[in-house]
């Protein structure tokens, strides 16, 4: 059992690392999550759907851009059509200091935009969803 009010780093465990980026989470709470991801200049993520999970993206330093895309039919996702069922699409510019709220079936990806600089953000989300 953990000790309260212990600084614990979130960048202890890598998690997933590519050449595009890399990413590192932290479980110890039982009930949220709490990641790091650092992207490298002109690349992203892979992108993916929150499935069970709603996260907070906090950024902390660089530039890019992030897409959010809400379906309609969450269950039935969009097969081999990307367009099918979506009900909004957003491309968001983010820099050092931006929240973003993504909710349980969003589709998300994020790009760095910077040609020299990394993207730094934490994501914060339920444990719940991220053991799915």
């Amino acid at each position: 059992m953990a000790k309260k009010y212990e600084n614990y780093s979130v960048g202890d465990n890598l998690f997933r690392q590519s050449s595009a980026y890399s990413a590192w989470t932290n479980d110890l709470l039982k009930k949220l999550v709490a990641g790091k991801t650092i992207i490298q200049p002109n690349e992203s993520t892979g992108g993916h759907r929150l499935i069970e999970s709603e996260v907070v993206y906090i950024f902390l330093s660089g530039t890019g851009q992030m897409e959010v895309i809400e379906y309609s039919n969450h269950e039935a996702g969009h097969g081999t059509n990307p367009s099918f069922g979506i009900e909004h699409k957003a491309d968001l510019s983010i820099s050092s200091g931006d929240i973003v709220l993504a909710e349980e079936g969003d589709y998300i990806k994020v790009k760095n935009s910077s040609d020299q600089e990394q993207l730094t953000y934490l994501r914060i989300f339920d444990s719940e969803g991220a053991r799915k």
